[in-house]
């Protein structure tokens, strides 16, 4: 019988590291879209796509999926933004995986963001539909949750702090930071995947991957400008929470140093694959 795992959101910055993973590890990778698209890996990173179709699945049979699909938004604007993360976070899993059930689905390794860990007073709209499909699924499944914090690495398109300071650094303008302190965990895209991989193996139960890149936003401000030796400012003049203050309790950390750069030379690694991307 071939080792088959299903998954979601392997399109993302992380799935895309962690599908390279996937494929090493199992024989067959089924990826649900919310689109009702499927794509199916076999050894290698180019799909056969198909329409999702429950019969047809039938040839596809796995007991656990990775769901690391999310849409994030943290201040959405009107009615319709409020609906795609009730859509995207919740009635999207919340769907398969009952159909999935039907084929023998039982366990849900599922990706959460630190910001769920937060006091129910500082929740938002994007964390309480997180939280509300993984309430549901630990009624009915298996459910091993992993609470990540920020993650970097090659090929991220998403524009976060860190490529935004090494991108003005590197043209010398000023990097905008709060006022107030930021606490803030780094961890490198690869260490994350190469946890995650092993996360079948768990108990079902609560975990976290937090690696011991912990600073500041300002320190990793001055950080990424001593990198590159320039002139850049840092200019205090927004405002923001630092959620850390919120979390009360952290879950079990299952974080494993697999790198043998340290966060400076990752940071440095990152630095330079901006560089090169852009043409500066």
């Amino acid at each position: 019988m071939p080792k088959i795992i299903y998954t979601t959101g392997i399109t993302g910055f992380i799935g895309q590291h962690f599908l390279k993973k996937l494929i090493n590890e199992y024989d067959i990778t089924v990826n649900f879209g919310r689109n009702k698209k499927i794509s199916i890996y076999q050894s290698s990173l180019n799909p056969i796509y198909k329409d999702f179709n429950l019969n047809e699945l039938e040839a596809y049979q796995a007991d656990s999926i990775f769901h690391l699909a999310t849409y994030y938004n943290s201040k959405p604007k009107d009615l319709s933004e409020e609906d795609l993360l009730e859509e995207s976070n919740f009635n999207f899993p919340f769907t398969l995986c009952n159909d999935l059930k039907k084929l023998g689905l039982k366990k849900i390794i599922s990706t959460s963001s630190y910001m769920q860990l937060l006091d129910s007073e500082h929740q938002n709209l994007y964390s309480e539909t997180k939280n509300k499909f993984i309430s549901w699924a630990k009624s009915e499944f298996e459910v091993t949750e992993i609470f990540l914090f920020d993650t970097f690495g090659p090929n991220d398109q998403r524009n976060k702090a860190l490529d935004v300071f090494i991108k003005n650094a590197i043209s010398n303008q000023d990097i905008n930071i709060p006022s107030s302190k930021i606490d803030i965990n780094l961890t490198h895209v690869e260490e994350v995947v190469n946890t995650l991989i092993k996360c079948p193996g768990l108990s079902a139960d609560q975990y976290m991957i937090m690696s011991d890149n912990q600073t500041t936003i300002e320190e990793l401000a001055k950080s990424v400008i001593a990198l590159n030796k320039t002139s850049t400012k840092i200019k205090t003049n927004l405002e923001a929470k630092n959620f850390f203050e919120n979390i009360n309790s952290f879950p079990n950390n299952i974080y494993q140093k697999t790198l043998e750069l340290d966060f400076q030379d990752q940071l440095k690694e990152r630095n330079n694959e901006i560089r090169e991307a852009n043409s500066f």
